[in-house]
């Protein structure tokens, strides 16, 4: 089912044939008309990147598409944000922005996060910048993103340190979502 929504997708659920929107994750039509999904942190990124963090893992496939969704997909950079709402509010980060500075240091709703972006995998998320004992600044390095306080190295696609003292430690992903930077504007107006 091909249907859009403010230039969104719709999806529907084979148990009640319910349509709900992609971006906001409401039911628009069906039985459970006016209900909301609960939204859990997800990554959009590239097989090679998946398959190297998860061996063992299975992902979706799209079917039934003339379009190759591989890294060329999001060329132009500028046509795409990694966004999160919540509670009336919206943020957005755009892929062209993030594609020159992969850690920007931020706030959501009154908590410390970082948006992050791997130029190689086309890979953005968000994620709280904080850990038990401390809230982390991120810097750039190259292609490379630590920490200011420990000097650890972190990987922007999966949020864990790989080098350093922290080496092992994970951020919390938020549940921040890949758009069209136009769908975006269309259910988020005012986003900052």
């Amino acid at each position: 089912m091909g249907e859009l929504w403010k230039d969104s997708m719709i999806l529907y659920d084979r148990e009640t044939w319910t349509r709900w929107s992609q971006m906001t994750g409401e039911a628009k039509t069906g039985p459970l008309h006016g209900k909301k999904l609960r939204p859990i942190p997800s990554a959009l990124t590239d097989w090679g990147g998946w398959r190297q963090e998860h061996p063992d893992g299975t992902v979706v496939v799209l079917a039934h598409t003339e379009r190759e969704f591989d890294r060329t997909f999001y060329e132009p950079l500028k046509g795409f944000v990694l966004g999160i709402a919540a509670g009336g509010q919206a943020r957005a980060w755009g892929f062209d922005a993030l594609s020159q500075t992969p850690a920007v240091n931020d706030e959501w709703q009154g908590q410390p996060v970082v948006a992050c972006f791997d130029r190689v995998r086309v890979t953005a998320r968000l994620y709280r910048r904080t850990l038990p004992s401390r809230v982390l600044t991120f810097r750039t390095a190259g292609e490379k993103i630590l920490d200011e306080q420990t000097g650890s190295t972190w990987q922007p696609a999966t949020g864990r340190a790989i080098a350093g003292p922290l080496a092992g430690q994970h951020l919390e992903p938020l549940p921040a979502m890949v758009s069209y930077r136009h769908a975006w504007l269309k259910f988020h107006p005012n986003s900052n």
